[in-house]
C-alpha cells in the first residue's frame, strides 16, 4: 500500500477535530470524505488505514467509521503526526503533554545521576558550551541544542525505552521551542539552569538534580502557557 498524500491526511484529521466528534461517535464516510476533498476513495481509505493503525479511528464492517471510544489507547504518535501535518494541538492536549513530559524528565534526570558514564558527562559539558556560543548568534541552533540537551539527559539513563517514550513529546513541542528560544534573555536563563543540572549529575545529586528540573520545566511551561495567551 503506498503512503496517502500528506495533505489529505491533514485535511481528515483537522476535519474530525474541528467539529469536535466525541469518543466512539461516526464520522464521515469513506464517499463522503472522497467527495468532500475531491479525491478517490481508495486515497480515502489509505488515509484511514493510517488512523486505524495509530487507534486514532476505528472502522466496523457494514456499520461505518468512528471515532476511538477510548482515546486512551490512542497512539502516542497520534500526537506527533498532528504537528508533523502542521495541525496545531489543542491548548489543553498540549499543557497535557507538557505535565506528562515533565513528570518523565525529572524522574530520568534522577536516573541519570545514578547511571551516567564519562561519555555521557563528556556529551552534556559539550552541549552547554555549545548551547552559550549560539545564545544571539543562531536561534534555530539554539533551540535544536536545547532538545539535544534534553534528550541527552534520556540517553545518559541507558534506557531506550524511556527514550522512545519521550521523543514525541519533544516533536509536538518543536514550534514552541523555537518561539521560547527567540528571546535572548529566556535563553540566558535556560542554559544556567543546564548547567547547573550538569553539576548535579556530575555530582551524582539526585535529588538537587530532580528539582533542577522541575522547576526548570515549570518555568518553560509557565511562559509557554502565557506567549499561546498573548497569540489568541
Amino acid at each position: 500500500m503506498n503512503a496517502p498524500p500528506r495533505s489529505i491526511l491533514a485535511d481528515i484529521i483537522a476535519l474530525i477535530e474541528e467539529r469536535n466528534y466525541l469518543p466512539g461517535e461516526r464520522l464521515p464516510s469513506e464517499r463522503e470524505l472522497a467527495e468532500r476533498f475531491g479525491v478517490g476513495r481508495g486515497i480515502i481509505r489509505e488515509s484511514l488505514s493510517v488512523l486505524e493503525n495509530l487507534r486514532y479511528l476505528q472502522r466496523k464492517p457494514n456499520s461505518g467509521i468512528y471515532l476511538n471510544p477510548n482515546p486512551e489507547r490512542a497512539s502516542l504518535e497520534t500526537l506527533s503526526l498532528f504537528v508533523g501535518l502542521g495541525i496545531d494541538l489543542a491548548v489543553e492536549k498540549l499543557d497535557q503533554a507538557l505535565e506528562v513530559r515533565r513528570i518523565l524528565e525529572v524522574q530520568a534526570v534522577s536516573l541519570a545521576c545514578e547511571r551516567r558514564t564519562d561519555k555521557d558527562l563528556e556529551e552534556l559539558d559539550d552541549i552547554v558550551r555549545r548551547f552559550d556560543a549560539s545564545i544571539g548568534v543562531n536561534m534555530a541552533e539554539t533551540a535544536a541544542l536545547d532538545y539535544e540537551f534534553h534528550m541527552a539527559i534520556f540517553r545518559a539513563t541507558h534506557n531506550l525505552v524511556l527514550m522512545q517514550v519521550v521523543n514525541p513529546f519533544y516533536v509536538m513541542s518543536a514550534h514552541r521551542r523555537r518561539r521560547f528560544f527567540s528571546d535572548i534573555e529566556r535563553s540566558r536563563v535556560s542554559n544556567t539552569h543546564h548547567h547547573q543540572i550538569v553539576q548535579c549529575i556530575h555530582r551524582r545529586d539526585s535529588e538537587g538534580a530532580q528539582d533542577l528540573m522541575a522547576r526548570h520545566i515549570g518555568r518553560v511551561e509557565a511562559l509557554g502557557r502565557a506567549t499561546v495567551k498573548d497569540l489568541r
